[in-house]
Order: structure tokens, then C-alpha cells, then sequence
């Protein structure tokens, strides 16, 4: 647990990010300052029961571990919470908005979970339909919602298109303009990365990994000078450079993560990003990779912190009427 002892505001909201395998939760002051930070290691794997009873008990013990205190010593706090929760593997399925779509979320887009402490309300993921005759794929995010609403918060306001990119397991390009969610992807590059040296050739060819940017740095560069031979490929030379002695096997992990990133900046940007500001928000080493990233295409990029989705979980239960207007206020916060 994180305290700021320094802000004497009392609490206003009980926010969650509830993902697949981890949780946040935040109780929030005046202008959804942080007073308390939690990092509850049970995400939605860890507390997904056989059937939808036992996953209901699952998913209250965990919330009442995480929140219970703060509940018990202000019992009228609105709750509310964003991610994998409100799937259809989650405490209560919360549907989705189609894109594109308003990033000012109402009451009725919510969905209330009653529980034995009150209610949680739930944030709606977002969706791009998949074109009729399924020749093209859409896509769908639960999280990164509320992330996008904080980072624009966390920004001067500014009218023209802005590509918000959001590293991680399953990293997301969102295309944002006149405040709406125009469209998105997804890359799992995060989750490759994790199959790929975890079960794969690479993994036994490394050793114990060491960070080395300059590894990174050639991996990016991967199909740069010549036509890229595709990630498959790209990805096995990590294996020929390991055996020919070009490459270290600690600093093989480095070299892989660069390939992948170089990939999924290769084939999004110019969907995503062309002509557009960029805004990364998550973690900051991944961010910076990130950044690295899109400069060897010549674009720069500013970097926010990963506690938007706490600020876009303030903002949304403000939109909502969860929150009186007067507590709308958001506090500035440094970028990273």
C-alpha cells in the first residue's frame, strides 16, 4: 500500500483497473487526487470461479480485500471500475460501445453490481465492428477506455487528430479526433514477446537476460535497410546472431523485444499515426521503447504516466453523475 499523507482532502471515489491478471484500485480526493494506491496481485485469472455463483463470492472477497476498509470508514463512496471485470469472464459482462464513439460516458452506459458493501459500477469496453461478410477483423478493448479519457485530461486541449498508444500485453493504436474514439488495434506483440522467449527456440538459445539498448536498438532496425523478410524470420536471425557470435545470448531478450515493437510501429503507423500527434501512456520503460520505436521513422512522441486510468475513471464517474460537477477539477500531473 501507497499513502500520500501529504493530501488531507477527503476520500470521493473508490476507482478500479481490474485486468486479466492484475488489479489497481485507488481511493481518490477532491479533483481525483491519489490519497491511497493498491496493487492487489488477483486479476480476473485469479478469481474466475467454476460457475457464476462461485465467481460472484470470488469476485466480492476480492474487492472487499482491496476496498473493504475504505468502504467501511466512508460507506456512501460511489465505486467504479474499468477492464476485464466487466467481461464476459468478469463479475458482470458491461457490453461495449461501437466506434466510433464519445468518450463522454453516461449513467446508462454503466453497469451497477450490487454487492453485500453497495454497488460498483462497471465502465463499458469499446468496439470496431468486423466488416459484415467477415473479410475484415474488428477489435475490442476493456481498460484502455478509461486510460485514453485520463491521458486527454492529463493534456492541454487541442482540436486537431491524435493517435494515443498504449504498450503492453496487448497494446492498442487509437485514432482520437473532436473527442471521439474514431477507431483502434490492437498488437499482442506483449504477449508474443512473452510466448516466444518463455516456451520457444529463443528462450533456450538466451540466457539470463541483462538490459542492453544498444541490442534493442538493433533489433529495431530489423528490415530497415533492406525489405523486411517478415516478423517470423526477423525473429529466428535473433538465433543465427547468437550462433555466429554477433549477438550476446543475455542480450538476446533486448534484441527480440526490438524486433517485435519494430514490427507493430512498422505496419501501424501509417494507419494510426500518419500526420498525427502521437501520445504514449502506460508503463514507462515500455513507453520508452516505444519512443525509441518511432523515431527511427522520424516521430517524436510525448509520454504521460500510467495512472490516467485513474483520472479517466474520475472523469467518467463525473460525466456520469456518479460525482458532483463541482469535484470535476483534475489536478496537473508531470509527464513522464
Amino acid at each position: 500500500m501507497i499513502q500520500n499523507t501529504l493530501d488531507t482532502s477527503p476520500p470521493r471515489l473508490i476507482a478500479l483497473d481490474w485486468g486479466t491478471s492484475s488489479q489497481r484500485a485507488w481511493l481518490l480526493g477532491d479533483g481525483g487526487r491519489i490519497l491511497d494506491v493498491r496493487r492487489p496481485d488477483f486479476g480476473l485469472l485469479g478469481t474466475t470461479g467454476d460457475d457464476p455463483e462461485s465467481r460472484t463470492r470470488a469476485y466480492e472477497a476480492a474487492f472487499d480485500e482491496a476496498c473493504g476498509d475504505w468502504i467501511a470508514a466512508a460507506p456512501d463512496l460511489p465505486a467504479i471500475a474499468c477492464g476485464m471485470v466487466g467481461s464476459a469472464q468478469g463479475w458482470r459482462e458491461a457490453g461495449y460501445l461501437t466506434t466510433p464513439t464519445d468518450l463522454a460516458i453516461g449513467a446508462g452506459d454503466l453497469t451497477a453490481v450490487p454487492h453485500p458493501r453497495g454497488v460498483l459500477h462497471l465502465v463499458p469496453g469499446m468496439r470496431v465492428a468486423s466488416a459484415a461478410d467477415g473479410s475484415v477483423p474488428g477489435d475490442v478493448m476493456r481498460g484502455e477506455e478509461t486510460q485514453i479519457i485520463g491521458a486527454l485530461g492529463l493534456l492541454p486541449p487541442t482540436d486537431g487528430p491524435l493517435t494515443i498508444v498504449l504498450p503492453g500485453t496487448h497494446s492498442k493504436w487509437a485514432r482520437v479526433e473532436d473527442h471521439k474514439i474514431v477507431s483502434f488495434a490492437t498488437a499482442m506483440s506483449g504477449e508474443l514477446y512473452g510466448l516466444v522467449m518463455a516456451h520457444g527456440i529463443l528462450g533456450r538459445t538466451a540466457t539470463t537476460g541483462v538490459r542492453d539498448d544498444a541490442a534493442f536498438g538493433r533489433g529495431l532496425t530489423t528490415g530497415t535497410s533492406v525489405p523486411s523478410r517478415g516478423l517470423p524470420a526477423e525473429l529466428f536471425g535473433a538465433r543465427a546472431l547468437v550462433l555466429d557470435g554477433l549477438l550476446d545470448p543475455a542480450s538476446l531478450p533486448d534484441y527480440v523485444s526490438g524486433v517485435i515493437i519494430a514490427d507493430e510501429v512498422r505496419h501501424l503507423l501509417p494507419h494510426y499515426a500518419a500526420g498525427h500527434r502521437i501520445l504514449l501512456c502506460g508503463n514507462a520503460d515500455l513507453c520508452r521503447r516505444y519512443a525509441a520505436g518511432l523515431r527511427v521513422h522520424g516521430m517524436a512522441a510525448d509520454i504521460v504516466a500510467e495512472e490516467a486510468a485513474a483520472q479517466g475513471l474520475w472523469r467518467v464517474a463525473i460525466d456520469a453523475g456518479l460525482l458532483a460537477p463541482d469535484a470535476s477539477t483534475i489536478p496537473e500531473k508531470e509527464t513522464l
